[in-house]
């Protein structure tokens, strides 16, 4: 139960994700890698090219953040 409540609460809502994405450049931020998140923002979406490979990526990445948390909170 207590997994359940936690995973509940730090998994990553994709509706949520993709608002910021779109309004804000925000993505990788929200999923442990704020490093990648700064360089996207210096860089400004890698000049436009970047961002365009996020749109067709960030949905598989949200699924696999989401799965590797499920199973570290099973540890």
């Amino acid at each position: 139960m207590e997994r359940n409540l936690a995973y509940q609460v730090l998994k990553v809502d994709k509706v949520k994700l993709w608002l910021l994405f779109i309004f804000l450049g925000w993505s990788y931020g929200s999923l442990g890698k704020p490093f990648k998140q700064a360089l996207f923002y210096l860089t400004l979406g890698g000049f436009g090219f970047w961002s365009v490979y996020v749109l067709f990526t960030l949905n598989r990445k949200i699924n696999k953040f989401n799965a590797r948390l499920a199973l570290n909170l099973e540890k």
